[in-house]
């Protein structure tokens, strides 16, 4: 789960990459000259921030508040509207740092927008729960048909099925052939086999600090649950956080690592995993979509937005999110339908599911539309997957209820799992 600009080429665009980094650079900065007590110098700073990355929320919003601390109050309500405009939520009677503004009526009307951007847009239903409150999903997969799902466990260390009639069985039980924490899983087209990130980290149960570098990606025949193959990474390469997995249409595998960041490819033979693209565009890798003609990848950056990797040159490109207020970072799990890609957004507060309308240019979105905010149900979406005409997808995933060291936190109440299940209509053309 989820940091001066170059001179560039006669008539080239900064990448992806060049106006992170300035972005990255001007914010720090502006965060040193408030603490520092120099708010318009803070705020000018800040401000060339938002202008090399305006797609960031934290950076419009970040900007509002130091406009209402210089009692600025027409900047204040035009920072406010563009974090609204980006999708966030937030209830400003909780920040004392508007007071100075908040009898403006530009500021409340703002103030209101955000406030409705945290109501529930509840569109999905309840496809089915898991008994264990404890069992911590993070992965899901379905077979083609929708007969079954098959969830991961990064607590329990396994994966279990769920068929049509909500009933949970295992297939990989806690710790077999050395799962770790399951992260990711995968069903092959001809569903006979599944495929199964995993890694140790302190979250899962019988965790060994000595382990927290190891990571594998197992292949489980179904429906017997025995093991085909096991693939580390290659060797010198760690730590690894194996983020999606995804099997495309002519059976190749791919894993996504946002801790390298690489994509990597499961080899025909062998034991350890490929290196199939690297590029500065990767900061955080995860979720992997296939596209329609099966040329290209698309990979969920959490930090640079979607980018596409192209089959047969390799070569990463940045898909250009559409102009003013829609953002497509923050995007965990991603998946294809038709011709629009739907992601899953737990980097922006509150969460939600997006659909991503591609231009005829594949490198272009032309729209993001919102098509589902389950709240309070869906706190904590992570991953979902594409069944004929709906998504089902993780709902309420528990990274936030463990700290660091794995262990629940204060006050944290555990709920069993929630999968929802989120009508796309029918095929876009």
């Amino acid at each position: 789960m989820a940091p001066g600009a170059s001179a560039t080429e006669a008539g080239a665009l900064p990448s992806a990459r060049t106006r992170a980094d300035l972005a990255r650079t001007r914010w720090r900065e502006a965060a040193a000259a408030q603490r520092d007590g120099h708010l318009e110098k803070a705020r000018a700073l800040a401000a060339e921030a938002q202008a090399a990355w305006p797609t960031q929320a934290a950076y419009a919003y970040g900007l509002a508040p130091l406009s209402a601390r210089l009692g600025d109050a027409a900047a204040t309500a035009r920072w406010l509207d563009a974090s609204a405009d980006l999708g966030l939520g937030v209830d400003l009677a909780r920040d004392d740092s508007f007071a100075r503004v908040l009898d403006s009526a530009p500021v409340r009307a703002a103030a209101e927008r955000l406030a409705r951007n945290l109501e529930p847009l509840a569109r999905s239903s309840v496809a089915f729960r898991l008994d264990e409150a404890d069992f911590f999903p993070e992965g899901i997969a379905c077979d083609a048909r929708g007969e079954a799902c098959y969830v991961a466990s990064v607590r329990h260390r396994k994966v279990v099925r769920v068929g049509r009639d909500g009933q949970a069985t295992q297939v990989v039980p806690p710790g077999q052939d050395g799962v770790l924490a399951a992260l990711a899983v995968a069903v092959s087209r001809d569903g006979r086999t599944l495929w199964v990130t995993s890694a140790a980290i302190p979250q899962m149960r019988g965790f060994d600090k000595a382990d927290e570098n190891s990571a594998w990606v197992h292949a489980f025949d179904l429906p017997s649950g025995r093991l085909q193959r096991r693939l580390g990474f290659p060797a010198g390469t760690g730590p690894h956080a194996p983020g999606d997995i995804q099997v495309t249409s002519n059976g190749e595998v791919f894993v996504s690592d946002s801790q390298q960041p690489v994509l990597y490819r499961v080899p025909m033979t062998g034991d350890t995993l490929e290196v199939f693209a690297s590029d500065p565009l990767f900061r955080s890798p995860q979720g992997i979509a296939e596209s329609a003609d099966g040329r290209r990848l698309y990979v969920a950056d959490y930090s640079h937005g979607i980018l596409a990797v192209d089959r047969a040159s390799r070569k990463v490109s940045e898909v250009t999110p559409p102009a003013g207020g829609a953002t497509v970072l923050g995007i965990d799990g991603l998946a294809r339908h038709g011709d629009t890609l739907i992601g899953i957004q737990n980097g922006l507060q509150p969460a939600r599911v997006i659909r991503m309308r591609l231009d005829e240019d594949p490198l272009r979105i032309r729209a993001v539309e919102l098509l589902d905010r389950h709240l309070p149900d869906a706190d904590q979406p992570t991953v979902g997957a594409v069944v004929g005409d709906e998504l089902r997808y993780v709902a309420n995933s528990q990274w936030e209820n463990y700290d660091d060291d794995g262990r629940l936190r204060d006050g944290a109440v555990l709920t069993p799992p929630l999968i929802l299940r989120l009508p796309l209509g029918g095929a876009p053309q």
